[in-house]
């Protein structure tokens, strides 16, 4: 019984390397040198960089015109657009498959774990509750700020209490969106979007964002927990 759960956890940890690696081993042998080179430092500064999509795709459009120009724009669109959700969508089922870990991590874990279950409580009383829920991290992933991809975006999805599969199609559909509008405007305005969504005002207002969300989560927690041990209640 042991070793199957070894193997299974084994297999969650692994089976998302094991998928983007196959990922990179395709586009290195279907894409011309000078193109993998592009579309390659794409998906590696996504996933390590502290830029996030709304500073990448611009930049790397911009590198694709420069080596084709407007010839290709289609198929620079769907390799641009494909990379991105490809990561984003394998942090986040990484993610949905392994953050039950932290749930074994003394005092933080225990946090993480009531959280989670709270959020799962409130929601199930209320099916608006969970779809109003899902089209706000759906529209939160398609927004060109910091932090709105597939990491922190999944972690406030599991946070709030969203089922597995519901965090994941949020993630992927907002993904999507929001990098196919960027994508679409950076052939036109590209250095211009490099210039706002660069800025260090944008990378705070990003920031401040996810940490509103995250800390607003928390305190409702919170507050409904010193709730129901006050005597009386």
């Amino acid at each position: 019984m042991e070793s199957g759960y070894v193997m299974k956890r084994l297999g969650l940890f692994f089976i998302p390397v094991i998928v983007s690696t196959i990922f990179i081993i395709l586009m290195w042998l279907g894409l011309e040198p000078v193109m993998f080179q592009i579309i390659g430092l794409l998906l590696l500064s996504y996933f390590i960089s502290p830029f996030g999509r709304e500073v990448l795709i611009p930049a790397a459009v911009i590198s694709l015109l420069g080596f084709h120009g407007i010839n290709h724009m289609f198929m620079d669109i769907i390799l641009v657009v494909g990379v991105v959700v490809f990561v984003d969508i394998m942090c986040s089922i990484f993610l949905l498959w392994n953050l039950d870990l932290l749930k074994y991590l003394p005092v933080f874990g225990k946090w993480i774990d009531g959280i989670e279950k709270f959020g799962k409580a409130k929601l199930k009383k209320s099916k608006r509750k969970q779809q109003n829920t899902f089209f706000l991290l759906t529209g939160y992933v398609a927004l060109p700020f910091q932090g709105s991809g597939g990491i922190v975006s999944t972690i406030i999805g599991m946070l709030t209490g969203l089922k597995k599969q519901r965090v994941w199609l949020s993630v992927w559909i907002g993904s999507f969106i929001g990098s196919l509008i960027i994508a679409i405007l950076s052939f036109s305005i590209g250095e211009m979007l490099m210039d706002i969504f660069g800025s260090t005002i944008w990378y705070f207002l990003g920031m401040f964002l996810m940490l509103s969300i995250i800390i607003y989560i928390v305190l409702g927690y919170r507050k409904a927990k010193i709730k129901s041990a006050s005597p009386g209640e």
